[in-house]
């Protein structure tokens, strides 16, 4: 191994270029850590100061002094080469143009041709890095691009913003500062062995590893063959394509807690090294598993089902606050291809959900549940013996209590109205809701008109004010001016917010003539029936 602190002109020179290796992630640079690495360098630059170091970058040398592979730095390397890039689109001056064309895609002078980029970037994003970020030319399509390529046009976009306040003259000084006065520590090693620990060690030390990171780097470095690091660079694409890589270390999870069915014990990068002994090296095999559950995964995640019921419930599933339901419903579907099998799990599994929601019951105890049932899922038992485990740990009694009280403010709100809006419509219709919605009381929080006083006691208010029956939704932020007004007025604001997102529920109290004690007990017993019919479990 050898270290020698290097200017990015050396970096950047001759014959030299970059690759990214299979095990390296994705360009994942966020618009911050652009406008961090810019802001940092324009700040040594106005300091005039001499050296400026950034970092260490780690490879391994392929060829001697000409071709390396990035083990550590690639995220900073490629940033720097966007902004070189960004900096040859700014200056108009010929000779400048070319002299930072040459550090990140040399031009023949002869032919005018583009010789080899200086950074080979991912396969499938490299196209679009070389047309549309080392040779300038505009995107026209920004639909079809993946997160790696909107993350390059991105901070292409942001070293734009940032040097707009900067004549051509500076441009040029910071840039050249750039590459004299700015310096890496520059680390060649032999060998994917090397490269390997250092890769663990850099993550030791608290570089920001990922464990979808390590267990990709575990991947390659158990399998033997040159030839079969394509195949699991293929597969691993596949399984960012299908998952995104934002996402990859939660399916990881969840997938890990739908075999295992019991608590993480290790870190998950390191369970995974454990579970990887299963497969004898045969990291394909293992891999192709991967993506087949992650195809199920992202079909739970994208609610992604035709029969309506699943639809349904499963969109009630995702407004829960916790996500620990989804290794149990994962595991069944790698186990389970029946779909009615499926619609009387995922049934009962939204019933047990709720209903520990609700009871307030802390993660360990909402855990025994899920681990019971992924274990025997996993043993291969019957529906009906699934369902039966379920079953042992429902409380209709206290769930109902719980229902029937107070419930605004309490996190789940929101979800159980929107649950009983959806039960109030047919089952072949799917409505989902986007943007802001808000829970309304109808008689108001505070009784100062004289319409709610006439109806009302203290008493009652007190009692029925954050309950079920006395509870609507509406479209849009709460409207503090409007929530202490009479009845009438209040209707006419409902109708009002109920045209651009129709609520079942808001419809029939626009629908109801006098807001009474009676009106708000009778629609309790209603909406706490629904409740119970929902998630009771018998």
């Amino acid at each position: 191994m050898k270290a020698e602190e290097c200017k990015l002109s050396s970096v950047f020179a001759d014959s030299k270029t970059y690759e990214i290796p299979n095990y390296q992630r994705p360009y994942s640079w966020l618009e911050s850590h652009t406008q961090d690495l810019i802001n940092d360098t324009i700040e040594a630059f106005e300091n005039s100061e001499k050296e400026y170091f950034i970092g260490s970058v780690i490879t391994i040398e392929k060829e001697k002094d000409h071709r390396f592979e990035i083990t550590d730095g690639q995220q900073r390397l490629t940033t720097l080469i966007i902004i070189l890039a960004k900096l040859r689109d700014l200056i108009t001056a010929a000779d400048a143009k070319l002299a930072l064309q040459g550090r990140i895609m040399p031009i023949n002078a002869l032919t005018g041709a583009s010789e080899k980029p200086r950074l080979h970037v991912r396969e499938q994003d490299r196209i679009f890095f070389i047309e549309h970020i080392l040779a300038g030319n505009p995107v026209t399509d920004l639909i079809d691009m993946s997160v790696t390529q909107r993350r390059f046009l991105t901070n292409s976009k942001t070293a734009e913003g940032l040097f707009e306040k900067f004549n051509e003259r500076t441009l040029c000084l910071y840039a050249n500062f750039l590459l004299e006065n700015v310096y890496v520590v520059f680390v060649k090693t032999e060998n994917f062995q090397s490269a390997y620990r250092l890769f663990n060690v850099l993550n030791a030390r608290g570089m920001s590893l990922s464990n979808a990171d390590l267990i990709k780097n575990k991947l390659f470095d158990i399998t033997a063959e040159d030839t079969n690091h394509d195949i699991i660079k293929d597969r691993w694409n596949d399984l960012e394509e299908l998952i995104s890589i934002p996402s990859m270390d939660a399916y990881f999870s969840h997938y890990r807690t739908s075999i295992k069915g019991e608590k993480q014990q290790f870190d998950l990068n390191k369970e995974y090294e454990r579970y990887l002994d299963n497969f004898e090296g045969n990291s394909i095999e293992f891999l192709d598993q991967l993506i087949s559950s992650a195809r199920k995964y992202n079909r739970i995640i994208k609610t992604d089902f035709d029969d309506p019921y699943i639809k349904r419930v499963l969109s009630s599933l995702h407004k829960v606050s916790h996500d620990e339901w989804i290794p149990p419903l994962l595991c069944f579907m790698n186990r389970n291809t029946n779909n009615n099998d499926l619609k009387v799990f995922i049934k009962y599994l939204d019933k047990i959900t709720y209903q520990n929601w609700i009871r307030r019951l802390g993660k360990t105890q909402r855990n025994t549940v899920y681990y019971n049932v992924i274990g025997l899922i996993n043993k291969g038992s019957s529906v009906v013996d699934i369902i039966a485990k379920i079953k042992e740990y429902k409380n209709n009694e206290e769930f109902t209590n719980f229902i029937s009280g107070d419930i605004y403010g309490a996190q789940y709100a929101s979800a159980v109205l929107l649950r009983i809006e959806q039960e109030l419509q047919d089952i072949s219709v799917t409505k989902s809701y986007n943007g802001n919605i808000s829970i309304e009381h109808v008689l108001p929080q505070k009784l100062s008109d004289i319409y709610w006083k006439e109806r009302f006691t203290d008493t009652d208010h007190k009692n029925l004010i954050h309950k079920l029956g006395n509870l609507t939704l509406l479209s849009g932020r709460k409207n503090s001016a409007a929530q202490n007004y009479d009845f009438d007025r209040k209707r006419d604001i409902y109708n009002s917010k109920n045209k651009k997102v129709s609520f079942d529920l808001t419809k029939e109290v626009c629908d109801t003539l006098d807001w009474t004690k009676d009106v708000v007990e009778a629609r309790h017993i209603k909406l706490v029936n629904i409740a119970t019919e929902i998630w009771n479990i018998n």
